[in-house]
């Protein structure tokens, strides 16, 4: 084997290495924990809140469940932040869940030293590890999902394969195999790391002795024959992996451009939050027959290959899948993984003359073709799925740069880039390396630790307007049950962001209902036992949260917040009143139906009171629609309530802007039926609005008791 190249004495002992790091480590985590502290509540829905459910459950009993039902195991994360839930006060619980992420994510500046040292000094090693942390994905650190976890564990089992391929013992080879095949219980797009070691595998067995005397009596048709067998053998590969999975069988059979796409969008979006000139750093690595002459060089470049196809393909194929099923979304998230291998290229490019020529001509072209390709989303920030690309929105916010100013300033970067490793490259000098060096690594610091803050800052912007809409005190049903479990009902549930805040800040919340299935699952939907309201099955709680048109039999107790109230009710439960098919913004479409089961005051006798507007929706573009309102007594029908003997019948034209009031006698139990046509999608007849709904009227429902004489 070739032995690994002399080195020069280092500048640091281990001991200052250490310190080093440790001061890092604190000064990075302090930096991300003050910007965690700016984050007041979980955003991204429904993965938070599952999360939270999750390990909030393993706290509580040890088993994962949610909303009381057992649920399969989903990460190692789940586990790791249930301590947080430990805290009685939410509040303390979040700000403890939040730390945990942060000191977990930073923590990949470690394995991130030790892969590095591999190919380069410890003062480089140090650079690079800082530079695996002061990044753009880092903004992920104070959110409750996998990545906080995975980042580190992907960047350990990077190390430890390569280390291993480098300098291969049974020791490290069990270690690193252990590692890799627990990363997929963190997060599953880190079965990766298991091609990754199946590659380090592969070239250990190709540089053996014996197999290099096999390979010295292969002919030109052996190489051929090779070359067909392991195209076979992908084939093969590919159709099995198509049978496990959709999102693989879908993007490879179908989409295969759009495949290719996706992996250079996410890869795009990483170099640009990099600055550009890491990418171009880490193609000169993989190029360079310099660094691959050490046995560390090529355990390093072994497991950064096998990494970049793993990683990008995985991107490609998620992005493609994502697209035909949920949206079109640039999943950098998919490849922050390979930062710590592109900050350590970085730091072998700029410690010594490793790159050559023809390898960052190369390098420029495919950076040159990133930014061509790249989706900057400048209309949309902050963009979770991307973090790195906040850079081109802080230009574009502050600078008003549109999508040609950023391109052309990216490409700008690119070429800079190019020929200043390239001028690196040629110094024999090692003194003006090291300068040109240390003011590239502050110019490239500058960069993305800008780029995390701006994408952190909008991030927590979008949390703070969530957090404001939220009702106060956060914990308010726990305080009125005392923590005994409560059940949410409603209805229509168009945007199910409040109804998961609320689970998320009161734990009394035990289950969540909808009389329509529109409650985000795991739920239930009641069916209606009699035409006085009763439901079946009936909640076997004393606490009933209602919402958005819905009201039970019981003592309301305190005051309503956020279109929710909470009742003491004794089983089994009965609807006060209940409506369905309509939203929480008031908006119903074609079909609307009200239910009054019981009376408000002890009066059975009455008037129905149906109010139907258009004022939301002003202009000749909008249609005038026919309104038929129908009154008549309850009956079951299939469950469900419907409409029996009809004892009125109203029509009525409702005009953009027009306000209609409809009152008819009626007697306690009763049934509104109301449709309303033509109905009309407010993103036709406005592009900007993006509401896809098809809305007929906004209608409010209610009962004016009769009053006695005298």
């Amino acid at each position: 084997m070739t032995p690994a190249a002399p080195a020069r004495a280092e500048r640091l002992s281990p001991g200052a290495v250490r310190l080093l790091l440790g001061f890092a480590y604190l000064a990075a985590a302090a930096f991300y924990a003050w910007q965690a502290s700016k984050r007041p509540s979980p955003t991204i829905f429904s993965d938070e809140i599952e999360f939270a459910q999750i390990s909030r459950s393993i706290a509580e009993d040890g088993r994962p469940s949610i909303r009381g039902e057992p649920h399969a195991f989903q990460s190692l994360y789940t586990y790791l932040v249930a301590p947080a839930w430990w805290f009685d006060d939410p509040q303390r619980a979040w700000e403890a869940a939040k730390f945990i992420g942060v000191l977990v994510m930073t923590s990949a500046l470690f394995p991130a030293y030790g892969l590095a040292r591999l190919v380069v000094s410890r003062p480089w090693a140090l650079a690079a590890a800082v530079g695996a942390v002061a990044t753009p994905p880092l903004a992920y650190a104070p959110y409750l999902l996998r990545e906080p976890l995975a980042y580190p564990v992907s960047t350990l089992g990077l190390w430890v394969v390569a280390r291993a391929v480098a300098q291969p013992s049974g020791r490290r080879l069990f270690l690193a195999a252990g590692i890799c095949l627990l990363a997929p219980l963190v997060r599953g797009e880190l079965g990766i790391l298991l091609l990754v070691y199946a590659a380090g595998l592969a070239a250990l067995l190709w540089r053996t002795a014996g197999f290099r005397r096999w390979r010295t009596t292969w002919t030109t048709g052996d190489w051929l024959g090779g070359a067909v067998l392991l195209t076979g053998v992908a084939v093969v590969a590919s159709a099995a992996l198509g049978h496990r999975s959709d999102a693989w069988y879908t993007a490879t059979g179908f989409f295969k451009q759009r495949t290719v796409e996706h992996g250079l969008w996410s890869t795009g979006a990483m170099a640009i939050g990099l600055g550009v000139l890491p990418l171009l750093a880490l193609v000169a690595v993989l190029l360079s027959a310099r660094v691959r002459a050490t046995e560390n060089g090529r355990g390093f470049v072994v497991v950064a290959a096998a990494a970049c196809a793993g990683y990008v393909v995985y991107a490609g194929v998620k992005g493609a899948f994502l697209s035909t099923n949920f949206s079109t979304l640039i999943v950098e998230r998919n490849v922050i993984y390979l930062v710590p291998i592109a900050a350590a290229a970085t730091m072998v490019v700029l410690s010594r003359a490793e790159a050559s020529a023809p390898a960052l001509v190369a390098a420029l072209v495919l950076a040159l073709t990133l930014i061509s390709q790249a989706q900057l989303k400048l209309d949309q920030y902050p963009y979770f799925e991307a973090p790195s690309l906040a850079i081109g929105a802080l230009a574009n916010r502050n600078f008003a740069w549109d999508d040609n100013d950023v391109r052309r300033a990216l490409v700008l970067v690119a070429v800079v880039s190019f020929w200043l490793l390239l001028a690196t490259a040629l110094v024999s000098s090692r003194r003006v390396r090291i300068g040109v060096a240390t003011v590239t690594l502050a110019a490239l610091g500058t960069w993305t630790i800008t780029a995390e803050s701006y994408a952190s800052r909008g991030l927590n912007g979008f949390a703070e307007r969530l957090y404001g809409s939220t009702p106060r005190p956060v914990d308010w049903i726990d305080r009125t049950t005392g923590g005994e479990p409560a059940l949410y009902l409603g209805q229509r549930i168009h945007d199910p962001n409040g109804i998961w805040l609320m689970e998320f800040w009161n734990r009394s919340v035990k289950r969540v209902w909808s009389l329509d299935g529109s409650a985000p699952a795991p739920t239930l939907s009641p069916d209606l036992g009699a035409p006085d309201g009763t439901l079946s099955p009936s909640p076997d709680t004393r606490w009933i949260v209602t919402g958005n048109g819905v009201e039970v039999l019981g003592e309301r107790v305190g005051e309503p917040r956020a279109n929710a109230s909470i009742f003491r009710v004794d089983p089994p439960v009965r609807l006060r009143y209940a409506q369905n098919g309509v939203s929480d913004d008031g908006w119903m479409s074609a079909h609307a139906t009200y239910s009054q089961y019981a009376p408000d005051e002890g009066v059975s006798e009455g008037f129905a009171r149906i109010i139907l507007s258009r004022q939301g929706a002003c202009g000749d573009a909008f249609p005038t629609s026919t309104v038929v309102v129908r009154v008549g007594t309850v009956v079951v029908r299939d469950q469900q309530p419907a409409l029996g003997r009809v004892s009125e019948e109203v029509r009525r034209r409702l005009a953009p802007c027009a306000l209609e009031t409809v009152v008819v006698r009626a007697k306690v139990p009763f049934h509104v039926d109301v449709t309303v046509s033509p109905t009309f999608v407010p993103a036709e007849v406005d592009p900007s609005s993006g509401d896809v709904r098809e809305l007929g009227a906004q209608v409010a429902f209610g009962f004016l008791p009769k009053q006695e004489d005298g």
